[in-house]
C-alpha cells in the first residue's frame, strides 16, 4: 500500500502539481485492531498520503482515539481526516458536528441516499398494490 500511495503522490505532483489529494484507506482495525490502524495510517502519511480513511471504526471513542493520534503528524501537519457514516454498519450514528468537533474534515453517506430512495420505491408499490394505479403517490 506504501508504494501505491508513493506513486499516486508522485502522479498527483505530475499532472496537478499536487493539488489532487491522495486518500488512502485502511481496513484494520476489523482484523487486526485500532493500534494497526493507526501504525498503517502513520505509514501511508509518511509515504505521502493528504488523507486518511479509517474504516470499520466501531465506537465515538475510536474515532477521537485515530483523531487524537494522526493530529499533527506528518510533513504537512496532519491528514485530513475521512469518516464513514453507513446506517447498520459498525459505526454508531455520529452526528456531522460531533466528527468536526473529533477533528474529521470529510464524512460520507455511501448508502444514505440509495436507503432514502428504496424506501420511497417500497411505499409507491405497497400503495400501488392497494389501489391498483399510482394516483396516490405520482405528483404533477
Amino acid at each position: 500500500m506504501v508504494k501505491k500511495i508513493e506513486i499516486a503522490v508522485k502522479a498527483s505532483q505530475e499532472c496537478s502539481d499536487g493539488e489532487f489529494i491522495i486518500c488512502a484507506r485502511t481496513d484494520a482495525r476489523g482484523v487486526l485492531g485500532l493500534d494497526e490502524t493507526i501504525r498503517r495510517s502513520k505509514m501511508y502519511i509518511d509515504a505521502g498520503a493528504d488523507m486518511i480513511f479509517p474504516e470499520g471504526l466501531a465506537t465515538k471513542e475510536e474515532f477521537e482515539i485515530v483523531a487524537k493520534e494522526l493530529k499533527g503528524y506528518g510533513k504537512k501537519g496532519g491528514p485530513f481526516l475521512l469518516a464513514n457514516m453507513t446506517e447498520f454498519g459498525k459505526t454508531p450514528i455520529i452526528n456531522l458536528s460531533e466528527f468536526e468537533k473529533m477533528g474529521y474534515n470529510c464524512v460520507i453517506f455511501p448508502v444514505s441516499t440509495l436507503r432514502i430512495a428504496m424506501k420511497a420505491t417500497d411505499d409507491f408499490l405497497k400503495d400501488l398494490k392497494k389501489t391498483g394505479d399510482v394516483s396516490n403517490t405520482i405528483s404533477k
